[in-house]
């Protein structure tokens, strides 16, 4: 479905064929829910949440301008009601394992050795897990989600400059946190 039959959908939605949500449903509810799962870190959380944030975009649909696309006004919904639930339990948790091959795709090199994988995984997972939930968040939409800058930008309530800026920041950290942690294992062998 592209950007010009969401906004079909969101006509006839306003127009009174309410039964048309389901498609947008359909479409956008294993994105939101991989995104609720990720910040909320229980399955059963992000199912409710997930639901939530429907109903919420149901009723504020008259509310989409158009200014972007509409799957990232639905993002930057989502995010919010995750990070609004989170900041309720004062728990600032991101998971990283749905970002991890993303990430291991830039960072590892090609050894076939399975154990070696295996063990630079664990160590970047370990790594993403030090990260600052926005950091870890900012990577997540980038990585596994492959949102633009300014999607990104959109949802985070951040200028493009500093979702570059954090972006760049982040992946020196992990570089230099993966390096350090590999360097010590290369010596301790």
């Amino acid at each position: 479905m592209t950007a010009e039959k969401d906004l079909f959908y969101i006509k006839q939605i306003l127009s009174g064929k309410v039964n048309d949500y389901a498609m947008l449903v359909n479409k956008y509810k294993d994105m939101v829910f991989t995104l609720s799962l990720s910040l909320l870190q229980q399955k059963e959380e992000a199912e409710d949440v997930s639901q939530d944030i429907f109903v919420k975009v149901f009723k504020s649909l008259h509310k989409f301008q158009n200014r972007s696309k509409f799957s990232t006004w639905l993002y930057r919904i989502a995010y919010n009601e995750c990070i609004s639930r989170l900041r309720k339990k004062k728990e600032k948790l991101v998971s990283i394992q749905e970002i991890e091959n993303s990430c291991l795709t830039e960072i590892q090199n090609s050894e076939d050795n399975w154990k070696y994988k295996e063990n630079r995984r664990n160590e970047l997972k370990k790594a993403l897990q030090k990260l600052p939930e926005p950091d870890r968040t900012i990577i997540l939409l980038h990585y596994y989600e492959a949102l633009s800058i300014e999607e990104i930008a959109l949802i985070t309530a951040l200028t493009k400059s500093n979702v570059k800026i954090r972006l760049f920041r982040t992946r020196k950290k992990l570089h230099d946190m993966l390096i350090n942690t590999f360097e010590t294992e290369i010596i301790n062998d």
